[in-house]
């Protein structure tokens, strides 16, 4: 089943709510209007996801709970207004691989691929392939020129540090992080059977992106 109107509903109501009670109430909603689809959603995302990276983890368990840690929430709220599901090799997101994601909000909903934080020798990496022009980066660059879905995002140097390189680079080489978002609120598209149809399709245009981080990662994780 799709997401409807009561998903979004229901993850606005438990956030401000913050009440355990309410939800543990409405644990059953939330389980049909907002896990089950989002569940359903990772399923149909998987057949692509396995084809871009026969390694990648894409199972649904990997979605976040509507709950937050109580360990480390302090005076925070117990719920979240958002959740998410990360699709790639390992879980870490500090100094992890990169992953394809999904989340879903009160407000709306936005997918994509890239890091949260990267490993120093994964930027090292990065930027020695673009340097020397590996094919595997320039079939990327071209992916991420040609395409108009994702907008490219994440912190980068504040003053250029590869005035030699072709300027056409620097973008990519000065960034401390990568991520390709599309964000929406279209809740059309939302709550339409063809959502993971158009996911899809979506991921495996930056499917060259996503090799190439690989080789990346790989060039120095291989040799641990």
């Amino acid at each position: 089943m799709p997401f409807s109107s009561e998903s979004q509903d229901l993850l606005f109501e438990v956030w401000s709510r913050n009440d355990r009670a309410w939800y543990h109430e409405n644990k059953g909603l939330i389980k049909t209007y907002v896990t089950e689809p989002f569940a359903q959603l990772v399923r149909d995302l998987q057949p692509v996801l396995l084809e871009i990276d026969p390694l990648m983890d894409c199972s649904e368990k990997r979605i976040t709970r509507v709950y937050r840690d109580a360990r480390v929430i302090g005076n925070g709220p117990f719920f979240r207004d958002h959740i998410w599901c990360t699709m790639g090799r390992g879980k870490d997101l500090m100094y992890g691989y990169h992953s394809y994601f999904f989340e879903l909000s009160a407000n709306g909903f936005r997918y994509g691929m890239g890091y949260y934080i990267p490993a120093k020798e994964t930027l090292e990496a990065i930027r020695e392939m673009i340097l020397t022009e590996d094919k595997t980066f320039r079939k990327a660059f071209t992916a991420h020129r040609k395409q108009k879905i994702f907008t490219l995002v994440g912190e980068s140097y504040k003053r250029n540090h590869f005035p030699e390189a072709p300027e056409k680079y620097w973008d990519w080489l000065n960034r401390k992080t990568f991520c390709w978002i599309f964000e929406s609120e279209d809740e059309k598209l939302l709550r339409s059977p063809d959502l993971a149809s158009k996911v899809a399709s979506d991921f495996q245009v930056i499917a060259p992106i996503y090799q190439f981080l690989l080789k990346a990662e790989n060039s120095w994780r291989d040799a641990l």
